[in-house]
């Protein structure tokens, strides 16, 4: 099912979109129905099967629209000056500011790459989901690649693989296990401290000319806050997520993956 394009039906797909995700972060994504989700939004469910033919598209649109990658090229755009090193932290530093600002990202994003759930959504929007899962993959790639080309990393592409797939094993593994509150507080140490370090010492498996250190850590993410607290649900719209759609399929087309980095 095609994501609306015109004014009306934009609008009306993000009232219920808003009114999906209230519901989750209330009443939790267990017991998420589209029953409810009508009165939420006071329609009918017939209304509901204009925009979404089941409610696996609903999680994976939520996503969608929340998703860090949404902002990635806005703020490139917004700091232009950035290293490669400072481009490949950024998903990271703006994933744990989505975190902390959405009572509801951390379960999407869990829930969302469950192939139980993804795969039953319509194909439409499994064809935007795995590109905007596989773009966030090749931003840390193409980044990389960029830090090798410019002298900031000596690796080879062997190198750069394995790091791009360390720091998304690592991305994962800390949300997972900060977020689910399970884990007893005599083995972990402050949140932020526990995440730089493990971060810190992945980087410094590798050889940079200039080191992750704690001033560049702390620069970039006092830039996510500031940026986040002007642009962060300016970008979260329908509106918003058809328009990246449609810039990485033309970039797909036309241009190189360092261009496509670029935004």
């Amino acid at each position: 099912m095609k994501c609306p394009t015109d004014v009306l039906p934009t609008l009306r797909c993000n009232q219920i979109l808003d009114a999906a995700e209230h519901l989750i972060e209330t009443q939790g994504v267990v017991s998420f129905k589209f029953s409810q989700l009508a009165k939420e939004v006071g329609c009918s469910t017939g209304t509901l099967y204009k925009f979404f033919e089941r409610k696996e598209d609903v999680l994976v649109c939520l996503f969608l629209r929340s998703a860090t990658s949404n902002h990635l090229p806005i703020f490139i755009d917004s700091h232009p000056d950035l290293t490669a090193q400072e481009k490949v932290l950024l998903p990271i530093l703006l994933t744990f500011e989505t975190i902390k600002r959405s009572k509801s990202f951390f379960t999407l994003r869990s829930v969302s790459v469950n192939t139980m759930v993804w795969q039953l959504a319509s194909d439409e929007k499994v064809g935007r989901f795995k590109k905007r899962i596989n773009a966030f993959w090749e931003w840390f790639t193409v980044s990389l690649h960029e830090a090798v080309d410019n002298g900031e990393l000596d690796a080879t592409p062997l190198q750069v693989k394995e790091l791009v797939q360390g720091i998304a094993f690592y991305l994962t593994g800390c949300l997972t296990q900060f977020e689910s509150e399970l884990i007893a507080p005599k083995y972990l140490s402050n949140r932020r401290e526990t995440c730089y370090r493990h971060l810190s010492n992945l980087m410094a498996q590798y050889r940079w000319n200039k080191p992750l250190n704690q001033a560049l850590f702390d620069s970039l993410e006092a830039k996510t806050i500031q940026f986040f607290d002007k642009h962060y649900r300016k970008h979260m719209t329908c509106a918003a997520c058809s328009e990246l759609a449609c810039t990485q399929e033309s970039n797909e087309k036309h241009s190189s993956p360092l261009q496509r980095l670029a935004g």
